[in-house]
């Protein structure tokens, strides 16, 4: 199927904008998602945590099924993400993705960059899709760099014209993996701000971070993975600041206080 229907029973068991349910992924021998289950509500932010090789991307990457699972089911919105006969190009116009990496095509301008796919995929008209893109550039504050290069931008500038970019598709559903990773410390705090910004205007976000003072503070619920399972998940609050698994402890006392013993 295509699409689920109104009546189909995956709507009707899913009221959560993304259901992730005994997922499994591996890599020959290797198994990187063992059993995930995770249901996010609409409007719902939740970040995943835990160390590199955790299995956080790839399940993100499996959300928007850029890796295929061996086994579990993914509903993202009406749609059955795992199903062999599910529309993928509909599907992912409901979800925007913000790489480590900001993937924008050099030999284009910024507005090019955030027009070619909503004139190709939505076949919106030049001026449609312009002034789309001006809005959500105006939003990220780099509307007056639109005749710009991605060479003549920072990383940080990039990385919001990444999220602009995603954000021009009109997307139910943004997923992050880990979006600051690859930028100067200076530059950091004005792609949070801006994924703040989302969070409080009710999208639905799935965030890989290590920035747990960001997690802290937006996220609705923090999930934290290691060995690809999930060892501990609840309001950031509780995870963050009074964790009650020793592998969490461990993990955010070598994260927030990296040089103690």
């Amino acid at each position: 199927m295509t699409q689920n229907t109104p009546n189909s029973t995956v709507e009707t068991a899913a009221a959560a904008a993304v259901s992730i349910t005994d997922l499994h992924k591996s890599y020959g021998d290797n198994e990187v998602l063992k059993g995930i289950s995770i249901d996010i509500a609409p409007g719902e932010v939740v970040c995943l945590i835990g160390a590199s090789g955790s299995g956080k991307s790839t399940l993100l990457r499996c959300v928007n099924r850029l890796e295929d699972p061996n086994a579990g089911t993914i509903t993202v919105g009406d749609y059955e993400a795992t199903d062999p006969d599910v529309n993928l190009d509909a599907m992912r116009r409901e979800i925007g993705m913000v790489f480590q990496q900001f993937n924008l095509f050099p030999h284009l301008s910024v507005l090019e960059n955030c027009t070619i796919t909503p004139r190709r995929v939505l076949k919106q008209s030049q001026a449609d899709a312009e002034a789309e893109a001006l809005k959500q550039l105006d939003k990220v504050g780099l509307k007056h760099l639109a005749d710009r290069r991605p060479e003549q931008l920072s990383g940080g500038q990039q990385q919001r014209v990444a999220i602009a970019r995603a954000l021009t598709m009109k997307p139910q559903l943004m997923l992050f993996d880990e979006p600051t990773s690859a930028l100067d410390p200076e530059t950091v705090g004005d792609v949070l701000a801006i994924m703040r910004q989302l969070a409080q205007a009710g999208m639905t976000m799935l965030v890989v971070t290590h920035e747990m003072g960001f997690a802290r503070e937006v996220a609705d619920r923090v999930v934290f993975m290691d060995q690809g399972v999930v060892v501990e998940e609840g309001p950031a609050a509780e995870v963050i600041g009074n964790p009650s698994q020793p592998r969490t402890q461990d993990f955010l006392r070598r994260v927030l206080n990296p040089l103690s013993d």
